[in-house]
């Protein structure tokens, strides 16, 4: 069997969900403006993305990464997609039935996306840019960004956050499908105001993440929250999603996106008009008085 050389930083099980009919997927490329079609299995990946350069002297499987982030979307998949398929015929408030290993996989399946995107690599690779004085070469990138996802007690640290946090389950029937994007962990700003790509562990910000084009789970930290946000806890969101709703949560996919917006429908019409606002103070607060 001919090793995987194509390895995706966002599961194509993921991707997979917001798919036509025709098991295609829209892609709006924000940094050319240019809207096409693809497969799941042709985007949010590259060639040997998670190839263990470093280990392979010494003999060890280089695919051993790739191979386990695998069978840790095996796992997620099954697990989400049993609750994609109760939350249609819930009715608001009832209970995601989730046992303690089901939500230990799935916030540790959200640690590593979080760790395992090309926005992480660039991020990571300017940061020790700043610290040695010098660009880093596609090799040396690949290499410190994978002894990162593979840093167990990190993985842990970022699992726990969301494992502790208040899972709530919103539902959207409105005409505006929600998307996903390259980067699909999205954090918002306690106060609604701001998405942010790090400090994601700042006070009270909280993940916006799209399981599908109808359903999107946010993750609240239980340390940040009042006690009245806890009695929705693994619920179904009472929340009746309006067109605005939807294209403000699809606006922090814009913002997280290293290059690709995807989607089930060829409409990017609001995505290109937030992207123009990105950089600008056109939704910063009122100045005080």
């Amino acid at each position: 069997m001919n090793a995987p050389k194509l390895h995706h930083y966002v599961p194509q099980f993921h991707l997979r969900r917001f798919a036509d009919k025709n098991g295609q997927l829209w892609i709006w490329d924000k940094r050319t403006d240019r809207v096409f079609k693809a497969a799941p299995c042709g985007i949010a990946a590259e060639t040997h993305f998670y190839r263990l350069t470093q280990y392979e002297p010494g003999g060890h499987d280089p695919l051993a990464l790739e191979k386990q982030l695998s069978e840790m979307e095996a796992e997620a998949a099954i697990i989400t997609g049993q609750w994609l398929d109760w939350l249609p015929d819930m009715a608001s408030l009832d209970t995601v039935p989730i046992s303690r290993i089901n939500r230990w996989i799935v916030a540790r399946c959200l640690a590593v996306q979080f760790l395992r995107t090309l926005d992480t690599r660039e991020i990571l690779a300017a940061l020790i840019e700043i610290e040695c004085g010098s660009p880093l070469t596609p090799h040396e990138a690949r290499e410190y960004h994978t002894e990162l996802i593979w840093n167990p007690r990190l993985i842990e640290l970022l699992a726990r956050h969301f494992r502790r946090s208040i899972w709530i389950f919103a539902r959207n029937d409105s005409t505006t499908s929600f998307v996903t994007s390259d980067n699909p962990m999205a954090f918002r700003t306690a106060d609604n105001r701001q998405w942010l790509r790090v400090n994601f562990l700042s006070h009270g910000t909280y993940l916006v993440f799209p399981m599908s084009p109808r359903v999107i789970l946010y993750s609240y930290p239980k340390k940040d929250n009042p006690r009245e946000l806890g009695r929705f806890a693994n619920r179904v969101s009472p929340v009746v999603f309006t067109d605005e709703m939807a294209q403000s949560e699809n606006s922090g996919q814009v913002f997280m996106a290293s290059r690709f917006l995807i989607s089930k429908q060829h409409q990017f019409d609001a995505e290109r008009i937030f992207a123009k606002t990105i950089g600008t103070d056109t939704y910063a607060p009122p100045a005080e008085k």
